[in-house]
């Protein structure tokens, strides 16, 4: 059975929002109810006509990796729902393109798991209702941003439908575990900042009415750690870090009386979904782990 013209369009799409993705991951993104090999097929078409390029991933057989070409970069960047999206540097070989998979095709397995959820349980998330390295500066300096792996945006469907946005980390293990848990005092500082209007600049303690954050977001998103490529014992030490330091840290304490926060390892969330009881929270350790939208 072959697939319509504009899944050609979706895959382009994704590729150029997400860097890299598996054609296994494509194929849930867009076509779950199709076989495999109709995929490989037709990024195998869309390598011939020069807008994607493969690569074999480390330790992996022959499983590919499949990324946007220049040619298709420029193509993709003129999509609508692309617009204000941009997307990252091309890899300058198949050498540099290898050694940024592993990160990049986590954060893909993440929305992955997102989007099959939703989908299970008659919520709405589409496969680019999760935006890659949002960019909020809140401070001078290399450690005056944040910027997550990506920005999601959920809608739970029903009688009680309600519209969510969440800034999702995901954590394979590879920095140390205090390097994970002090970005929520990155957080939590975007989320104290109030910037100083430019005409009042010189008067000292001016500050504007609204937090910084407010420009862009009606609630300030919540916040979800994802542990990928984890074993229990590790990811309960990790989670147990981020409850550590949102207990300590009194601006971080301060945050999560208001904004929601949770980890979860993506295992749990794969087998689970969105909705099911993986998410330990941060600011209650106590309480029994829940859904996404319940901590």
């Amino acid at each position: 059975m072959a697939m319509p013209p504009e899944i050609d369009h979706q895959v382009v799409a994704a590729l150029y929002q997400f860097r890299m993705a598996t054609a296994e991951q494509l194929r849930v993104l867009h076509t779950p109810g199709s076989k495999p090999e109709l995929m490989r097929r037709r990024l195998r078409r869309l390598k011939d006509e020069g807008l994607v390029e493969d690569v074999v991933l480390p330790q992996a057989g022959k499983l590919r990796a499949w990324y946007l070409t220049e040619h298709g970069t420029r193509i993709a960047a003129t999509f609508p729902e692309l617009e204000g999206v941009t997307s990252p540097p091309l890899p300058e070989d198949k050498s540099a393109a290898r050694l940024r998979l592993g990160h990049v095709l986590a954060v893909v397995r993440t929305q992955v798991a997102f989007v099959a959820g939703a989908r299970a349980a008659g919520d709405e998330c589409a496969p680019l209702d999760f935006l890659p390295e949002v960019y909020h500066r809140y401070g001078e300096g290399r450690d005056g941003a944040v910027i997550p792996d990506g920005l999601l945006h959920y809608a739970t469907g029903g009688a009680g439908r309600a519209l969510y946005r969440a800034f999702v980390e995901v954590d394979r293990g590879t920095m140390a575990s205090e390097k994970l848990a002090a970005k929520l005092i990155g957080y939590a500082r975007f989320h104290d900042h109030h910037p100083i209007p430019a005409h009042l600049r010189r008067t000292a303690g001016a500050l504007s009415v609204l937090p910084a954050w407010q420009q862009h977001y009606v609630v300030f998103p919540r916040l979800l750690f994802l542990l990928a490529d984890t074993g229990e014992q590790a990811a309960r030490q990790r989670i147990r870090d981020l409850q550590g330091v949102a207990d300590a840290h009194p601006l971080v304490a301060r945050m999560l009386m208001s904004v929601k926060a949770g980890a979860a390892r993506l295992a749990d969330l794969e087998q689970h979904g969105v909705n099911g009881p993986v998410w330990h929270a941060l600011a209650d350790h106590t309480r029994a782990r829940r859904g996404a939208w319940e901590l």
